[in-house]
C-alpha cells in the first residue's frame, strides 16, 4: 500500500486573465485532497502585474500528486514547483 505524504506546491500562474481559469478546473478535480490554498498577488499593481502565486497544501499518494502536477504543467504560461515530506 503506498502511503500518502504532505506536498506544497507553487504555481506561478503568468496572465491570471488568461489562465486562471484552467488552474481553477484542476483544482477542482483535486479538492478533497487540497487542505490549504494562499493565493498572493499584487492587488494595488492588478493591471501592471497580471501575474499570480498560489501555494497549496496537498495531501495525497505520490502517483495522485504526480498526475496532478503534469495536469497544471500542460498549461501553457503557468510554472509549477513542488516540496513533499513524508508523513
Amino acid at each position: 500500500m503506498e502511503t500518502s505524504a504532505i506536498w506544497i506546491f507553487g504555481i506561478l500562474i503568468r496572465d491570471k486573465e488568461k489562465e486562471d481559469g484552467c488552474v481553477q478546473k484542476i483544482l477542482v478535480q483535486y479538492a478533497d485532497s487540497i487542505k490549504t490554498r494562499l493565493g498572493l498577488y499584487d492587488v494595488e499593481h492588478r493591471k501592471s502585474h497580471p501575474q499570480g502565486l498560489l501555494l497549496i497544501q496537498v495531501i495525497g499518494s505520490k502517483k495522485e500528486m504526480e498526475q496532478f502536477e503534469k495536469e497544471i504543467y500542460m498549461i501553457e504560461g503557468v510554472e509549477i514547483q513542488h516540496m513533499m515530506f513524508e508523513s
